[in-house]
């Protein structure tokens, strides 16, 4: 039986829809999988510490009949360790159990990685969600496990699906939250590169931004635009259900998340370890624009299935002009983009990339 560990699958995030992913991929392989993860059990701090211990008992009971366990977050391997400490000074053998981690990104990047690389180093083997995360990982001296590359996969859009045409005009669509912690997510760019364009009187008519999420930036972002003088461009959706925001992926004209990837003076990490965005407008015919570095450079290839930027505005309104003049090359960019969608990041290839990692096999990038 595989133990997986996660965060609360009930709420949204990338790492909970990822937990999902990799619960069913390992239920069509036939295996038996029991999923953990620490709810809260009423509100406040008391809820969230009966929802701790109540993981803890959870653990406790299962991690006996493991014969591997995969912490979906490096942050959880920490009472695994403690437990299969306490497991060597029980009675009878502990049971031999393989540990796995899955690394995604800004949680072992930077001054992340010295608090969780003990843990990580315990491991039998590393699941990285994109060669760049596992590289940043391997800039510091390990001794480090084997780290896999398991591209996530995305279940938003059905890739099958012809892609709408291209709509009149450009359509831009971002996707991500809009919180004070990860402005790198990067509104504020795209509001100055089209500030920029409207001070030359090059900001078309034609031209729109729609912008999907929340978060405690949201209001800031909405007055910023406000005082920039480009409400007639710009409309914020709020959060969307799936369907809706399917929609939005195949009537846009690209994907536009210029995240950018840096430590800041104090060490903390900010970018994308994948992107999950990216390959659900892959998946939906639509190119994207991205900043050059972060996890999304696995997928994206530049001036192919998309466009990667440095993240400055001048760079960005620069790129938007050429192609609300040359739309032919969004149309060609997401017409390969969804090619590369279904060739490399299918469910198929998502299974194969999961049960090597988990076994051992050749399969995926080491």
């Amino acid at each position: 039986m595989i133990l997986v560990l996660s965060y609360d699958v009930r709420r949204r995030g990338g790492i909970e829809r990822l937990t999902l992913q990799v619960q069913a991929s390992l239920q069509r392989q036939g295996r038996a999988v029991r999923l953990l993860t620490p709810r809260r059990l009423g509100p406040g701090p008391l809820g969230r510490l009966l929802g701790r211990g109540r993981f803890l008992l959870e653990l406790i009971l299962w991690l006996p009949q493991a014969d591997t366990v995969l912490s979906m977050h490096a942050l959880l391997l920490q009472p695994l360790g403690w437990l299969e400490w306490l497991e060597r000074w029980g009675p009878g053998a502990p049971q031999a159990r393989q540990r796995l981690c899955w690394l995604h990104g800004i949680e072992v990047w930077g001054k992340a990685l010295p608090l969780v690389e003990a843990d990580l180093q315990a491991c039998r083997r590393l699941i990285a969600s994109s060669g760049f995360t596992r590289d940043r990982v391997l800039e510091r001296a390990g001794p480090w496990p084997t780290i896999k590359v398991v591209h996530p996969m995305a279940d938003l859009v059905e890739a099958r699906q012809a892609p709408e045409p291209l709509p009149e005009g450009l359509r831009l669509l971002t996707v991500a939250r809009m919180a004070t912690g990860e402005r790198y997510k990067g509104h504020r760019l795209v509001l100055d590169s089209l500030a920029l364009l409207h001070e030359r009187n090059q900001l078309s008519d034609q031209l729109s931004w729609r912008v999907v999420g929340e978060g405690n930036d949201r209001a800031a972002l909405e007055a910023r635009t406000r005082e920039l003088g480009l409400e007639l461009w710009v409309e914020f959706l709020g959060g969307l259900a799936d369907a809706a925001l399917e929609r939005e992926l195949r009537h846009c004209s690209v994907l536009l998340m210029p995240s950018g990837y840096g430590l800041d003076e104090a060490g903390e990490a900010q970018g994308e370890g994948f992107g999950i965005v990216y390959l659900e407008a892959a998946q939906a015919g639509r190119a994207a624009i991205a900043s050059r570095l972060g996890g999304q450079s696995d997928l994206i290839l530049d001036g192919e299935t998309g466009w990667l930027i440095d993240p400055e505005p001048n760079e960005l309104a620069a790129l938007l002009l050429q192609l609300e003049r040359e739309p032919a090359r969004l149309g060609i960019a997401g017409q390969q983009a969804r090619q590369r969608a279904v060739d490399q990041f299918s469910a198929a290839c998502f299974d194969r990339s999961l049960s090597a990692a988990i076994n051992g096999g050749p399969a995926g990038e080491g």
